[in-house]
């Protein structure tokens, strides 16, 4: 039997990373359907829930779901204090990352990889430099997640980094981006979803670089008891019906969130005064872990806005997984999405779209892919009329929903496709370095 190990799969209240993380479970069981599959988290806990994993564990019951083996800062909190709980975190990090220094692999990690034939870093937006944020502090997040990536490579069980978007990192956080090239370097494959990321794995000298759809695209929707109730609860016909899931900037503050708030509400005006929509659905679509994630708050207050000014407005925020979601935003007339992963989950059934990006080049080269190249535009400066011009000429398209339907079908083909290739495991080399490495961490591992 074959072992896989996935590590770095965020939290299910981020409804987008659960997707990627559902998505590379869908393809490691179809592409290795023999397999044993460990699940790891970037939470400390215990069990699934506290872990953050229960809409996976609920899909994927046979996987086993793990809390993170090296110290976090949230420490399964909701918020941290910086001032108490950074200090905290690198001081219980500083046995890690001196002995991941000094070569040897962490012990946590080498015991959850002892017979691990594949480790697969599940992907999304999280190896990146952030010049906003402390250097030290930017470093002790990066290193958490690439530790084990590192460990696995010392342990010379083969790693893939699958479905990533890359970088950026600052020319100011040299040191960082080469922290990211020294723990990444020996990946056997890297998988990014956009084509920024391609230059930053070549400039990090990461192997096989290569471009692939959002591993989203493997899930297919689901339509619960849940979701057939929201419909129904509809005032309107779902197909005269928008979805928006804002977010709030995660640092720009309030003046910019309340900017797009109301560049939303001018959007709706103008799709319903069009004769496009009669309802807007407005969807929580991300629950937390933390505050800074949590949508319900600046949801609401788009539905307030809404509502003022004279919109058909409801406000939504079960606890619904990805595939759920997906339906949800499947019967949609169209979808205004800040939340990349609410944008994907919606054309997975062909739903016009338009996204709105926050960080990164993420969610200009996922709708590039899909297609959409001109549905997306900045947060800093997406107006109502952008969002309406292009969304208007899919929603009026009767042959759009079902070219966009057919892109993601394709996506999910590709993927599907190519998966046997990336998720190989090759045999180590018993006369390696790397084979040498792996028997003294098992041997450390077996004294410790």
């Amino acid at each position: 039997m074959t072992r896989v190990v996935l590590v770095n799969a965020w939290h299910d209240d981020n409804k987008g990373d659960s997707a990627i993380t559902t998505g590379v479970l869908r393809l490691v069981e179809q592409s290795r359907p023999d397999a044993d599959v460990t699940v790891v988290g970037l939470t400390e806990g215990a069990g699934p829930t506290a872990i953050g994993s229960r809409h996976v564990a609920r899909a994927h019951p046979e996987a086993q779901i793990l809390p993170m083996p090296v110290p976090t800062e949230l420490r399964g909190k909701r918020t941290a204090t910086p001032l108490v709980d950074v200090p905290i975190w690198l001081a219980r990090l500083t046995p890690s990352a001196a002995s991941m220094a000094a070569g040897r692999p962490l012990a946590g990690f080498a015991s959850l990889f002892a017979d691990a034939d594949l480790v697969v870093g599940v992907g999304g937006s999280n190896l990146y430099s952030d010049a906003s944020v402390n250097p030290l502090v930017s470093m002790a997040r990066l290193f958490t997640l690439t530790a084990g990536l590192r460990t696995a490579q010392m342990m010379s069980i083969p790693t893939v980094l699958l479905g990533h978007t890359l970088g950026p990192f600052p020319r100011a956080r040299r040191r960082t981006a080469a922290m990211a090239r020294r723990m990444l370097s020996s990946a056997s494959a890297t998988v990014v979803r956009d084509p920024a990321s391609l230059d930053v794995a070549t400039h990090l000298g990461l192997r096989r670089a290569e471009l692939a759809p959002d591993m989203a695209y493997a899930i297919e929707p689901v339509v619960s008891e849940r979701v057939s109730a929201i419909i129904d609860e509809l005032p309107a016909s779902p197909a005269r019906t928008a979805v928006i899931a804002m977010r709030a900037h995660p640092s720009l503050g309030g003046d910019a969130d309340r900017r797009v708030r109301d560049e939303l509400v001018t959007a709706a005006q103008m799709l319903r005064d069009g004769g496009l929509i009669d309802h807007v659905l407005v969807v929580a679509h991300t629950l937390g872990p933390t505050d800074i994630e949590d949508d319900r708050p600046i949801s609401r207050t788009l539905t307030e806005a809404l509502t003022r000014a004279g919109v058909s407005a409801q406000y939504v925020d079960d606890d619904l997984g990805p595939e759920e979601l997906a339906a949800l935003y499947g019967a949609a007339s169209a979808m205004i999405a800040v939340r990349l992963h609410a944008a994907v989950l919606a054309l997975l059934s062909g739903t016009p779209t338009f996204a709105i990006g926050y960080f990164s080049t993420k969610s200009a080269g996922v709708m590039a892919s899909a297609g959409l190249a001109d549905c997306v535009a900045d947060f800093t400066d997406v107006t109502a009329e952008a969002v309406v011009s292009a969304l208007s000429l899919r929603m009026t398209d009767p042959t759009a929903r079902s070219r966009l339907a057919a892109i993601s079908r394709n996506h999910r083909t590709e993927l599907t496709r190519r998966a046997a290739d990336w998720l190989q495991t090759a045999p180590p080399d018993p006369t390696s370095e790397h084979h040498r490495t792996r028997q003294t961490g098992d041997a450390h591992d077996a004294r410790t």
